[in-house]
């Protein structure tokens, strides 16, 4: 409503004057060209409505306060009174009542106001289609079904517009590459304050894939990129896998830059040939990284990259990574992806943990597949792992929980990602499934055979409340299916607590209590909701409270609750958090803070 006040008014003039003041601007008789005089304007309006961006802009050359003469004064209003009536049709009004007074003052001082009379509304939709496209009427159906300014619905020219666009990219995504807009008009009665749409769209006729051609190569043969082709010759075209193939290449540490492309001109027929534009990487490259974070303090990282091993295109991503409570040496090398996007790596680690009276050393090889597939704002990854190690876990003031750990495990874990932002997100969902089956010897049991099922799943849920409010849901639960907690390694038993869990306490120190250390429990329960309300562009402020728990006897005495105030800053890796969060079982405030720096 003020937003409206503050910017209308001069647009308002233009009508009104237009309307109301005889002879302003093509009298005769009008008076001669005044001194400079302080224009004042008051705006009311009927029905109160905020202001497009367009209108905005068109009313920006005249403020409230703006210093004018007579004649600068009947320019601006002629203008002004033109370029607002065409603003406010492609709102769908096309019946304003525009009224001026003006103050008897004398100091150039108006009142205006404004009846924007009714919104015109969509009465009748037509859309018909002609080409290839026709011989499908199931797919015509769903096309009509999807149309997004439907019978009944407000009339304003960008959604018109938008809904005409995205009617044809989506008969473009699949089949039909070459679509267009053959015709298109909406019939607008003022006076009734209706409008008519009528769509015709040409599909052309029906594409099917053809070859590939790459353009860039220098160290790699073309082989490698067909690795990562989702298509065979006479595939019917899908933009989305095409997307796909893209991403694919995308995410390989062969290239820095990837387009993928069709181009019907140059198509044999129906046939689209596919042309691959690439830019190879660097093939060996060096990064570090400073962080720090008030659960395990300052973190650095230097990580080495190889794209090509022995010449043949197998990466090799290695590092060293400390903090205060872990330390951990990596190498994996990834081989390049089968033909159906699958893609299989091996690798090894040592590392070295410290952490509420916790001490473990463990050592690691194993071998994994992952998939990741993608579909619109969707995307799945999922993950198939084998891998064996040793550990040595060591528990302060604890000898009899001190163990020695040989096991081979198997994990799938799946993940389904749906939201508008990876880095950023304000609407959608985040699920994570995991499954471990281990088996082994343990020095609990004098090495005889152990085994241990667990599961672990993840839910987030962010649900937009307005433009500026947001509100954030998240769940984990896990379970290890085990006699003795002692004989599964550290990695797979559970701990809560910190950033990212249960605010208010420290990292991890949420668990099975043995004396004065926490260790892995098999049971995990942790929920939080969170209400975030961006107060400018990149700040906001947030309110939070957290529950949860880790132990071998879930729920036998209530969760661990924390909740707190925080503030968030937008950044390019994602929003920047800072919390303060009071621990109801300790007692304990605490602030939770996190920063990264990658070079």
């Amino acid at each position: 409503m003020h937003r409206l006040q503050t910017l209308l008014f001069v647009g308002f003039v233009a009508l009104g004057v237009a309307n109301a003041a005889e002879g302003l601007p093509d009298d005769p008789a009008a008076p001669a060209r005044s001194a400079p005089r302080l224009a004042r304007f008051e705006v009311t309006a009927t029905p109160p409505v905020e202001t497009s961006k367009v209108l905005d802009r068109v009313l920006s050359d005249a403020t409230e306060g703006r210093i004018i003469d007579s004649e600068d004064e009947e320019r601006i209003l002629r203008r002004l009174r033109r370029q607002t009536i065409d603003v406010l049709a492609t709102e769908g009004f096309f019946t304003p009542t525009l009224t001026v007074a003006a103050d008897e003052s004398g100091r150039a001082r108006y009142v205006l106001g404004l009846d924007l009379g009714p919104r015109t509304r969509v009465t009748e939709v037509v859309i018909e289609f002609t080409g290839e496209l026709a011989q499908q009427p199931q797919r015509a159906e769903q096309l009509r079904a999807g149309w997004e300014l439907p019978v009944d619905k407000p009339f304003r020219d960008d959604l018109w517009s938008a809904a005409k666009t995205r009617l044809v990219n989506r008969i473009r995504s699949r089949d039909f590459a070459a679509a267009r807009l053959a015709d298109s008009v909406a019939l607008i009665d003022s006076e009734k304050a209706t409008a008519r749409l009528r769509v015709e769209v040409d599909s052309g006729a029906a594409y099917t894939m053809g070859s590939v051609e790459v353009r860039g190569l220098e160290r790699y043969d073309t082989a490698l990129v067909e690795r990562f082709n989702p298509f065979t010759v006479g595939d019917p075209y899908d933009a989305d896998r095409l997307l796909e193939f893209q991403r694919r290449l995308q995410r390989t540490a062969f290239f820095s830059s990837v387009i993928v492309d069709v181009d019907p001109a140059r198509g044999e027929g129906n046939r689209l040939p596919l042309l691959v534009e690439v830019r190879e990487a660097k093939s060996k490259r060096a990064s570090f990284a400073l962080g720090y974070s008030t659960d395990i303090g300052v973190r650095g990282e230097i990580a080495y990259r190889q794209a090509t091993l022995f010449g043949y295109p197998y990466s090799l991503q290695s590092g060293i990574g400390l903090d205060r409570t872990r330390q951990v040496a990596y190498a994996d090398v990834y081989l390049p992806p089968k033909p159906g996007g699958e893609q299989d790596a091996v690798g090894a680690l040592i590392e070295l943990t410290d952490n509420e009276g916790v001490k473990t050393d463990r050592w690691a090889v194993g071998a994994q597949r992952t998939f990741t597939r993608e579909s619109g704002t969707k995307s799945y990854d999922t993950r198939l792992a084998l891998n064996f190690q040793h550990e040595t876990r060591e528990v302060v003031g604890a000898p009899e929980e001190e163990t020695v750990n040989d096991v081979v495990s198997t994990t799938y874990a799946w993940t389904r990602r749906d939201v508008d932002s990876i880095t950023m997100p304000t609407r959608g969902t985040l699920l994570t499934l995991s499954g471990t089956a281990g088996l082994g010897r343990s020095s609990v049991t004098d090495f005889l055979n152990t085994g241990f099922l667990r599961g672990y799943g993840r839910y987030t849920v962010y649900v937009p409340l307005s433009p500026r409010d947001q509100l954030i849901l998240r769940t984990e639960l896990g379970y290890v299916a085990v006699d003795d907690p002692r004989v599964v390694p550290n990695e797979f038993l559970f701990r809560t607590g910190g950033v990212g869990t249960v605010r208010g306490y420290s990292f991890q120190s949420l668990g099975r209590k043995v004396g004065t250390a926490t260790t892995g429990s098999t049971k995990l329960a942790v929920f939080s909701a969170e209400y975030v309300r961006w107060l400018w562009e990149d700040w906001g402020a947030a309110v939070f409270v957290d529950a949860g728990d880790a132990s071998d006897d879930l729920f036998s005495e209530p969760l661990a609750l924390g909740y707190g105030l925080g503030m968030r800053y937008r950044t390019l890796a994602g929003p920047l958090a800072l919390d303060v969060a009071y621990a109801d079982r300790t007692n304990d405030v605490r602030v939770h803070f996190s920063i990264n720096i990658a070079f």
